[in-house]
């Protein structure tokens, strides 16, 4: 599709940076910097990687556009992980073994199943736009309702409250705080100046969060593959000439100790236990390494 745009999936990105840099403790700036909606907001979180570690942050700025959601090039919305490409490949896990033709025949069963499950679905919504747009209206409506609006004129607005006041341009559809700017979703400051401008403040959600556009996604049904009564003729296929390791083969990759330990809801195995010195009970070195006077 020539308006899609490509980026990169921040959890992969996070177990690169702890397994190439060990900065796992400075990650929560790398978050910051990813999930920054304002260009001075991501500035900030660099200028605080750059004097952790320089070589980080010189990683980093290589291609922002890629990992960053306020400097990427095009609509990403909220979306900063490659979740639903792991879930195809978790729901087909079982039949990779299976020969091609049945592997295909595995996944058209399957993504009908999921289209017609979530076809009936869009069409039992009685709501302007999807389940998960409405809840977030719901929450930013009832902080919106405690902000204090000034007009400037018809169609600009100054919010106070929340982290910070902002400007909200209705015609331009634009906030300063950056979250309508980046997901398409009226934030709370929206809201506010849309209640005081007296407009329905679902006229500035974008079409694509819309029931519709919801349906559309799963209207075309996926047909499986007609009879033919063709004669095909039989040709012998013989495996590719490459040497199989010894062993059964594997289904899963190898997971890092970042997923092995949030799966098992515990802290991760590489954290290592802080030793104190028995002598003069200081942290950093134990009793042989001690220069206390006796």
């Amino acid at each position: 599709m020539p308006w899609a745009s490509r980026g990169i999936c921040y959890y992969h990105l996070q177990g690169n940076i702890v397994k190439d840099f060990h900065a796992k403790e400075i990650m929560y700036m790398v978050k910051g910097a990813a999930y920054a909606h304002t260009v001075p907001e991501y500035d900030r979180y660099m200028d605080l990687i750059r004097a952790a570690n320089p070589a980080l942050a010189t990683y980093l700025e290589t291609d922002p556009k890629l990992w960053s959601r306020v400097h990427f090039e095009g609509d990403r919305y909220n979306i900063k992980t490659s979740n639903i490409a792991e879930s195809i490949n978790s729901a087909v896990k079982k039949a990779k073994g299976l020969p091609i033709p049945r592997l295909l025949e595995f996944i058209r069963e399957k993504l009908g199943r999921w289209f017609s499950k979530r076809r009936e679905d869009a069409l039992s919504l009685t709501t302007r736009h999807s389940r998960g747009v409405e809840y977030i209206l719901a929450i930013r409506s009832y902080y919106a309702g405690s902000m204090i609006v000034d007009r400037i004129d018809a169609w600009r607005f100054h919010v106070k409250g929340g982290r910070r006041d902002c400007n909200v341009d209705l015609e331009n559809r634009t906030c300063s705080c950056g979250v309508y700017n980046v997901e398409k979703i009226p934030c709370s400051h929206v809201i506010a100046a849309a209640a005081e401008a007296n407009v329905d403040m679902s006229y500035y959600v974008c079409a694509t969060h819309s029931t519709p556009s919801l349906f559309s996604t799963y209207a075309h049904p996926i047909y499986p593959k007609e009879g033919t009564d063709s004669h095909v003729k039989p040709v012998r296929c013989l495996p590719p000439g490459e040497s199989v390791p010894s062993g059964r083969p594997k289904k899963s990759r190898w997971q890092t100790w970042l997923e092995m330990s949030r799966k098992k809801n515990t802290k991760p195995r590489k954290t290592h236990k802080k030793y104190s010195c028995s002598k003069c009970k200081e942290p950093g070195h134990t009793r042989p390494n001690c220069v206390a006077e006796d």
